[in-house]
């Protein structure tokens, strides 16, 4: 087997791009696809292929082989990030700026040290399971659900369950927030559903306190805001019907069927027909009771 060792070069990542594409389709990796943008290099993979591609990628390289050929990226000095799309993993390569460049180096908090050192730990245990179940779990659109979607599976549990009898209840509300704020398309930040509607993210906020947006608060992340909700017909009604419900048992009621609806969920029935709003807002009023 051949190899191809390409050394990218920071100052011209387009003709760096260029070299991958004929380094790929030497390796016999036609559906491995290469292009450029925005000063980085972007490669895609279908994750379905990545073991028989033997794709690895460390500090120093990525690499792919076939028996036709192995083709080595040496990303020394580049930062490397790896993300999903439709089935699609999707390195995006940047050159790195020098540590003068970054600003002074921080010192290491030993609280996060240790974090890191235990987080890391669980990882390695995960990295045994089953092949078909890891690749399901790199479909997941954010590192986060990667991590969630590895942890919630059957076979992990198992392992899990020995030393936190807890962790599975714990992790699975967890996956079903994840799924309820994913559903219906990815969710908007402040400043994106601020540049959607034209108005400050100020504003967004304001809507969102006088219950005219929901929004779901993620930490530090600040609150993200569903995107199938805009332009969506008695939004604020049905939003006022809930009340001072939870932003997550409001997120869950506009997702989950309705008996009042004929068991349609309400952001379906939303969708339909123009005279059903009252039955909508009466569905949420009741909303819990005697399951709602």
């Amino acid at each position: 087997m051949s190899t191809t060792t390409i050394a990218l070069e920071g100052n011209n990542m387009a003709a760096c791009a260029q070299s991958l594409r004929a380094g790929f389709l030497k390796a016999k990796l036609s559906d491995v696809k290469t292009s450029s943008a925005k000063g980085a290099v972007h490669i895609q993979t279908p994750i379905a292929r990545l073991a028989a591609y033997q794709f690895a990628c460390a500090d120093a390289y990525c690499s792919w082989a076939t028996p036709h050929g192995k083709l080595v990226i040496e990303v020394k000095g580049f930062s490397v990030e790896q993300k999903a799309k439709k089935k699609i993993l999707m390195l995006v390569i940047r050159h790195s700026l020098p540590q003068s460049a970054t600003g002074p180096s921080r010192k290491i908090n030993p609280i996060r040290e240790v974090f890191l050192r235990r987080s890391l730990r669980a990882i390695e245990e995960l990295q045994a399971m089953d092949e078909g179940k890891l690749a399901e779990a790199v479909q997941a659109p954010t590192d986060y659900s990667v991590l969630v979607s590895a942890l919630t599976s059957e076979e992990a549990l198992a392992s899990i369950r020995g030393r936190d009898p807890l962790a599975g209840a714990r992790l699975r509300g967890i996956e079903t927030k994840r799924k309820l704020l994913e559903a219906e398309g990815d969710p908007l930040t402040s400043a994106q559903a601020a540049k959607l509607l034209k108005i400050s993210r100020q504003a967004v906020d304001k809507r969102r306190r006088e219950s005219k947006l929901l929004g779901l608060e993620l930490g530090k992340k600040g609150y993200h805001y569903p995107s199938w909700q805009f332009d969506l017909r008695g939004l604020e009604e049905v939003l006022t019907a809930l009340g001072g419900r939870d932003p997550w048992e409001k997120l869950s009621f506009f997702l989950n069927p309705s008996a009042i609806l004929g068991d349609h969920t309400p952001l379906t029935a939303l969708r339909g027909k123009k005279d059903n709003l009252t039955d909508i807002v009466n569905a949420a009023v009741s909303y819990g009771e005697q399951g709602g």
